[in-house]
């Protein structure tokens, strides 16, 4: 059970990372200052380095709740569709994480621009969220199919598609989502 203290410190963690969240929307990473975001959270500027060492830090504490975001997807979704030949479940995941986390998205893009360090950890975020989608295609190779290129490069064809897609859509986020499945299906089984 937490103390009291530790209750408070887990809530102005939370708090804060809320609030960078915020300010990323409104200025974008490279305007975003620390002093917006403890404003925006309503604590002295100090309270920030109690729980983060940089905006960067911060940031990859947002990245982290993608993943975190992504598994309670995982475990809300219908088994069957990945007993069929199609990258629905994959896809599903990425159009309602992409859309719930774009400011986090890029943000991570643009920290990624200026810190290299920050760049590598990202990349090996990046390549950690596609595994899934790289074993989902060598298990359709083994079972016969086709596929347009390797399943490494496929899974980066699928995810470039589908992410420029999901920046340009703008219509209903669910026919959206079905267009994107449908073509990458397509796309990927040569299926009609």
């Amino acid at each position: 059970m937490k103390t009291t203290r530790e209750a408070r410190s887990e809530h102005t963690r939370v708090e804060l990372e809320k609030a960078a969240r915020s300010v990323f929307e409104r200025h974008g990473y490279f305007g975003a200052k620390i002093t917006d975001i403890t404003r925006e959270a309503g604590r002295a500027a100090g309270s920030f380095y109690n729980h983060f060492d940089s905006k960067e830090a911060v940031l990859l504490a947002l990245a982290r709740q993608i993943g975190d975001d992504a598994d309670t997807i995982v475990a809300e979704q219908d088994v069957r569709a990945r007993e069929k030949r199609t990258m629905r479940p994959h896809l599903e995941i990425f159009w309602q994480i992409f859309h719930r986390n774009r400011v986090v998205i890029d943000a991570m893009r643009d920290a990624a621009l200026v810190h290299p360090e920050f760049a590598e950890r990202i990349e090996g975020f990046t390549r950690v969220q596609f595994e899934p989608w790289v074993q989902r295609l060598r298990g359709f190779e083994e079972a016969g199919v086709v596929l347009p290129a390797s399943a490494e490069t496929t899974a980066l064809l699928i995810g470039g598609t589908a992410e420029g897609f999901a920046r340009n859509w703008t219509g209903d986020r669910a026919e959206g989502m079905e267009t994107l499945i449908r073509f990458v299906d397509r796309s990927v089984f040569a299926e009609g």
